[in-house]
């Protein structure tokens, strides 16, 4: 897949021309300018291999969602920019900051890592990354990695990995920051800024961001404080340091189903914090090995009060852990076409909770992860790369696990078709829910969940690549795995599972001032031991978008998700039964006044579609949104 740059106006003349008459923008009469010749820019990712690596040659299903597409597109957090990509389902109880559900071809939430510039997230107590409170106000992209991987990144892997890359003032001549406004319906209010830039050998990327917002329904407010910054320094041109920090405070309330029992009480909040720091070493040793050591620290709170649920249910309590990590990484470039990874990496990792209504600690748990990995990337002919991997994580609380992935890619000559293949084994280690009687789980269980993946895909561009298809057949067998059932909701052994489908799509871009993409996902997710379908999955998923710009510095931004057959439970009878289809339009706009203005707006859920992506959780209707940002 490629990224172009167009400047040309003349191939799109009857596309622009019915749409401006359409909208009647009368800056439709702006004189076109001669094109130029495209120009091909090879799309690299990270997260596939640990090193720069153009994407087609992963042998991997990577989606970029890049800073501009961010800024387009106005995503605020990192759920709404997942959406939209394809094979990745999105589940929330309806508004911002409440937990969100994100399942990755099929499997669950706890199967697919969260990472920020490569370091992963400590999951909490269900295996979750609170991806829901992921600001992207100094975000530069986000690869979302689909497929087993747990060859490079070991556990909860089974679906892959979400990489979230922050900005950094590397090599910026000048400072670059930003202070941002918006406001908008349910009492929404949003400010913040940002800064990247550098001074001699240091530099820095930094944000910092409030959100508050009454929300529509009883109880769904969300307030949120995020503060997070990368320091660097280059002590020598083979030698640089840098050092990751963040923190944030967010309280929600917690609106519940008002079905039945279930009743939605005004008084319940959930109040979190978490901070980390990360210092990172970079040592270029020489032109063709590349070290690094990385630490982290963090911690994370939860506070549940207002509850008036039995002790041992859904009491008031008090949630905290504790995550040490620390990773070596070796990258060798043994010949121009031959690189090998190789690495070692440790965590550790303590949670606790105290119930707080009967007055006692539940939960004390403790795991530790000791792990070997080795990758080789070869080229063994023109076009043709060959990736293998291994990977030995042991635990002191489960069984240990041997890991390893195999891909093949290949790009046509001449008319640039590129075939992909991959196979690779992973696996998920039980979660501390999974484990503590409180929440029904068995201390016993010391078998991860193991899955055996493998895809097969093919991609072609067209017209000078400004039109791309492309198609990946997956599929994923998993066994030792369990779900959750009601109506106690305690882990329930499944035995095996299959989630296979299709994920395909199209990415048109003719001009400066129009593009289309579009993606379809086909998902046939099963529980094979009970014989009935995995909840939550939908069957299809369609996606996709318009972008318009009539003149330079405007731009349009229409977007659809469409979801069809997806079964869940029923909140009062608990039977398993068909969920509405529903379809979620987005508008946007961006003007850019100036070199130092901004203004947006945009329109969430334009069409006012009334549906609930987990049953009795409705999500909120129309909203509209507006705002500037000043740059300097």
């Amino acid at each position: 897949m490629y990224l172009q740059k167009h400047s040309g106006r003349r191939p799109c003349a009857a596309i622009t021309a019915a749409l401006l008459a359409v909208i009647q923008i009368s800056a439709a009469q702006t004189p076109a300018k001669k094109p130029k010749k495209t120009q091909d820019i090879p799309e690299v990712v990270i997260t596939a291999t640990m090193s720069e690596t153009e994407s087609w040659r992963t042998a991997s299903s990577v989606t970029v969602i890049d800073r501009k597409k961010i800024e387009e597109q106005q995503y605020r957090f990192a759920v709404d920019a997942l959406r939209n990509v394809p094979g990745v389902t999105i589940a929330t109880p309806g508004i911002p900051g409440n937990v969100a559900t994100v399942m990755t071809r099929g499997t669950t939430t706890k199967d697919t890592a969260l990472m920020i510039d490569g370091r992963p997230l400590p999951a909490n107590l269900a295996g979750s990354f609170n991806l829901e409170t992921m600001a992207l106000d100094n975000v530069e992209r986000i690869e979302v990695l689909r497929g087993p991987a747990a060859s490079l990144y070991g556990g909860r892997t089974m679906g892959g990995v979400i990489n979230i890359i922050t900005r950094s003032g590397k090599g910026l001549e000048k400072p670059k920051s930003t202070a941002f406004f918006e406001t908008g319906s349910y009492g929404t209010f949003r400010e913040g800024l940002s800064s990247i830039g550098a001074i001699g050998k240091l530099d820095w990327g930094i944000e910092a961001s409030r959100t508050d917002m009454q929300g529509q329904r009883e109880n769904s407010q969300f307030k949120q404080t995020n503060l997070a910054g990368k320091v660097g320094y280059q002590f020598a041109d083979s030698l640089r340091f840098d050092l990751d920090m963040r923190h944030y405070t967010a309280e929600v309330g917690d609106p519940r189903a008002n079905v039945g029992t279930n009743a939605n009480d005004p008084d319940n909040r959930v109040l979190t914090e978490f901070w980390s720091i990360s210092p990172r070493l970079v040592w270029d040793t020489n032109d063709r090995w590349t070290q690094s050591l990385t630490f982290s620290h963090s911690q994370f709170r939860q506070v549940s009060t207002g509850y008036n649920d039995p002790p041992f249910f859904n009491p008031d309590n008090r949630t905290s852990s504790r995550t040490d990590f620390l990773e070596y990484k070796s990258i060798v470039k043994v010949t121009d076409k031959w690189t090998l990874t190789a690495g070692a990496w440790f965590q550790d990792q303590k949670i606790s909770r105290v119930n707080d209504t009967a007055g006692m600690l539940d939960i004390s748990q403790a795991q530790t992860n000791y792990a070997l990995f080795v990758q080789s990337q070869a080229e063994l002919f023109k076009g043709f790369n060959l990736i293998n991997g291994v990977r030995y994580d042991k635990y002191s609380d489960f069984s240990n696990a041997f890991t390893w992935r195999s891909g093949i890619s290949y790009m046509v000559p001449k008319i640039n078709t590129v075939l992909h293949a991959n196979y690779g084994t992973a696996y998920t280690p039980p979660t501390p829910q999974d484990l503590t009687p409180v929440f029904g789980g068995n201390p016993a269980l010391i078998t991860p969940e193991r899955s055996r993946g493998y895809e097969a895909g093919i991609s072609q561009p067209l017209f000078e690549n400004k039109l791309t298809l492309r198609a990946t057949f997956f599929r994923n067998d998993l066994r030792n795995t369990y779900q959750y059932l009601p109506p106690f909701f305690i882990p329930v052994a499944v035995g095996s599972a299959t989630t296979q489908g299709l994920e395909s799509g199209l990415d048109w871009n003719p001009c400066a001032m129009f593009g289309l993409n579009l993606s379809y996902t086909y998902l046939d997710a099963y529980d094979n031991t009970n014989m009935a379908r995995l909840v939550r999955r939908p069957r299809h998923s369609i996606s996709g978008g318009i972008r318009f710009q009539p003149v330079k510095d405007v731009t349009f931004n229409l977007s659809a998700i469409y979801v069809i057959d997806r079964e869940d439970y029923d909140p009062v009878t608990f039977a398993q039964r068909d969920l509405e289809d529903y379809l979620n339009v987005r508008l946007s706009a961006n003007w850019r006044v100036s070199e130092h203005l901004d203004l947006f707006a945009r329109v969430e859920n334009l069409l006012g579609e009334k549906y609930a992506e987990i049953p009795g959780y409705p999500v909120m209707s129309t909203g509209a949104y507006a705002g500037l940002r000043l740059r300097f």
